[in-house]
This record gives structure tokens, sequence and C-alpha cells, in this order.
């Protein structure tokens, strides 16, 4: 017996498509007196159907500006938010203070998927101080 495969049926399952998460980095904010960081900000524009792992802000302390790759895993450290991601704005305290000698801090978003891939926001932010 033959079977035709050149069409679908309308019972047949369709692969779901992945949708990505979408963010962007938010301004930061520091301690009045100055010298730390105080609250991180992520904001997510679309959560997607990939199941998160962990998401955060990537950044760096240099003694001038300058661009550098912030990368998960790379040279410079993660904050790690806690709280579950939803979309909208999620903002966590950190109390990261600032290495003698730097006077430029660079930062970016990022979100961590299930199986290992990494998406980064489409913005970073460069602060002097």
């Amino acid at each position: 017996m033959l079977s035709c495969t050149n069409h679908t049926h309308k019972n047949d399952v369709k692969p779901q498509e992945k949708i990505f998460p979408e963010i962007h980095t938010g301004a930061a904010t520091f301690h009045v007196l100055g010298g730390v960081i105080e609250t991180f900000t992520v904001n997510f524009e679309k959560i997607g159907n990939i199941p998160i792992d962990e998401y955060g802000v990537v950044y760096a302390f240099l003694p001038e500006t300058k661009l550098v790759d912030l990368v998960v895993d790379g040279p410079y450290p993660a904050a790690k938010f806690k709280a579950a991601a939803k979309e909208g704005l999620m903002t966590e305290s950190f109390k990261i203070g600032f290495p003698s000698g730097t006077h430029a801090l660079s930062y970016r978003a990022y979100v961590k998927l299930k199986g290992g891939e990494v998406r980064y926001a489409d913005n970073d932010f460069t602060k002097t101080y």
C-alpha cells in the first residue's frame, strides 16, 4: 500500500516555533555616597517559550572608558538575579564596591537558556565615576 507524504493533515502536530527572550539593559543605580553599585535592572520585553536557567548583568570595572567583550563565563563577573524572570523591569539589589584605580563601569544584560545558549541585550552602558 502506498501513502502520500507531500502534504500535511489538519491533525498533524506542528513543531513549536522557538521564541527567544528579548531583553534590554536597564540603568544601574549607585549609592548616594558613591563607590557602590546599588541595583542593576534587566528589562524583559518578551519572555519567549524557551526555559531560562539564569539571567543578570555582566559588568567590568576599568581604569578608563573603553570597549570590552562583556560575556558570561569570560574574564568579567556577572551579577546573577535570584527572582524568576517575567515580562517587564526586573531590578535586583547588589552591594558591589568599586575597585581602587578604576574610573569606568561597563555592563550589559544577559539571559542563559536551557541547553546553555546565552543571549545578550542589544544595548549596554558605560559610566565614568
